[in-house]
């Protein structure tokens, strides 16, 4: 055996993302062989069922494909943006992600794509955003609104460039759209809402070919205070009949995939909590009137995102259990390595975020948190030198961002890190952390006195002298 899989509860996830770790490590592109299945059976030293849900986990991912015949196997899938964008869609709605959390997260992420797309505009992108600009017209319908909202970001993303930033937008975007029920809205309060978010908008185009991008934030920060506040009082209930994905199209996708978002919407709307027993398998393809192997399918993406865990034995059937980021966090990371983004635009990102993160953390800190970056502080200061020393670092600095207690910010922040520390680029950085691991540690050390202090301006500063370290001494590695 090439290779054991940590055993577990969750043997096949664990599986799916030793495999997918293995595609990124290797520099595997697209329709490279990895195998038939009973030479991966023996590399990972599993059981043909194991196996199989794994690559079914792993189809769902985007990372690969089986096919069948004399050529038979397991092959690299080639990457897509869609699909990717739309499982973390799915992700942030299945975790019923906090509105107000991805509204902080926006935030960072379109003060990065206006710094971007001021950095990269020229004259013919002026004409095009002046263009842009005129085409609101009052009394426009609602999706001839949504439609020029996506317009909006489509010509600031094609201007910018930056390929993680839009990667990591367009679902929060999405998400938006999915939770914002238009119809709950008179056709006077419609318009006048979209006149109002459009000035806005309109605004940040001006300060775009402007160039001046500190001008820009506050129409920006405007136009999202406003959709919270609108947008707040019209929570739709996802994924009803009438809410599915706009990508998601009833009469032409898998009835598995409907089966999917009727289960997470009955979930939603009986307030179901974690451990609640959603019936046994007879009991629920009877109630949806679904074949086993139809509900299976359904079950194995639900328990990819950890919607929905299956459980054996006498009190056992489909429980509701908490959704877990390490599965959509893998297809990030892949996805990512594989389009071969710049570490350049990987950090610029990760740093944005750090400048949010760790001021709240600083406001969120409790006594455990303490005695937790103390330990992890401890361990990495024993290691010095050490080959060791990068994941203690890493991990040190995870540690820190997680007490922002934004859970959005948190997931991004760890894709991106890890998406980082798996280029080539960032074997490279892991390299000069090790042999630069005083001066680093020295570095993390201040940020997490500055947060055990609670002073968030003081963590502000920190962070961004943290940012001069890292750029001295690893650099764009």
């Amino acid at each position: 055996m090439d290779r054991l899989v940590a055993k577990g509860p969750k043997l096949a996830h664990s599986l799916a993302k030793q495999i997918t770790q293995d595609i990124v490590v290797g520099k595997l592109g697209a329709d490279a062989f990895l195998g038939p299945e009973r030479t991966l059976l023996d590399r990972y030293g599993v059981s043909r069922d194991t196996f199989r849900e794994a690559l079914r986990q792993l189809e769902w991912l985007g990372i690969v494909r089986a096919q069948r015949g004399a050529k038979g196997g397991l092959y690299v899938q080639s990457p897509s943006q869609a699909s990717v964008v739309n499982l973390l869609r799915d992700y942030f709605d299945f975790s019923q992600a906090n509105f107000d959390e991805l509204l902080v997260v926006r935030s960072v992420l379109e003060r990065e794509l206006v710094r971007a797309a001021i950095e990269s505009l020229t004259d013919r992108d002026v004409v095009r955003l002046r263009i842009l600009q005129g085409q609101f017209e009052a009394g426009m319908s609602r999706d001839q609104f949504v439609v020029l909202l996506f317009s909006f970001y489509r010509h600031l993303m094609e201007i910018a460039g930056n390929k993680v930033i839009t990667f990591c937008l367009m679902p929060l975007i999405f998400v938006t759209v999915d939770i914002a029920n238009f119809g709950k809205l008179s056709d006077a309060q419609f318009a006048s809402n979209s006149e109002v978010a459009w000035s806005k908008l309109k605004s940040v185009v001006d300060e775009v070919i402007a160039g001046n991008a500190f001008a820009a934030d506050r129409p920006l920060q405007e136009f999202l205070d406003f959709t919270g506040q609108s947008v707040g009082t019209q929570i739709a209930t996802l994924h009803s009949e009438s809410t599915y994905p706009a990508w998601f199209d009833l009469s032409h996708s898998k009835m598995a995939e409907g089966l999917i978002y009727r289960i997470h919407r009955d979930i939603r709307s009986s307030g179901c909590c974690q451990g609640d027993r959603l019936g046994t398998e007879a009991e629920l393809m009877e109630r949806y009137q679904v074949s086993r192997s139809t509900f299976r399918e359904a079950c194995r993406v639900l328990e990819v995102v950890g919607l929905v865990q299956m459980q054996k034995g006498r009190d056992g059937g489909l429980k509701v259990a908490q959704p877990q980021p390490d599965n959509a966090i893998a297809a990030v990371v892949y996805y990512l390595n594989a389009i071969k983004v710049p570490y350049v635009s990987l950090t610029a990102v990760r740093n944005a975020i750090e400048l949010t993160a760790i001021p709240l953390a600083a406001s969120n800190v409790t006594e455990g948190a303490i005695e937790e970056l103390s330990a992890l502080l401890a361990r990495q200061q024993a290691l010095l030198g050490d080959a060791d020393f990068a994941a203690a670092s890493i991990a040190t600095q995870k540690a820190i961002n997680h007490l922002s207690g934004n859970d959005i910010l948190n997931f991004y922040y760890d894709a991106l890190l890890d998406s980082i520390y798996f280029s080539d680029q960032g074997k490279e950085a892991v390299a000069k952390l090790v042999r630069h691991s005083e001066a680093i540690t020295v570095s993390q050390a201040s940020i997490v006195d500055a947060v055990l202090h609670r002073d968030q301006a003081l963590a502000r500063r920190r962070v961004l002298q943290h940012h001069a370290v890292i750029e001295r001494y690893i650099g764009a590695a």
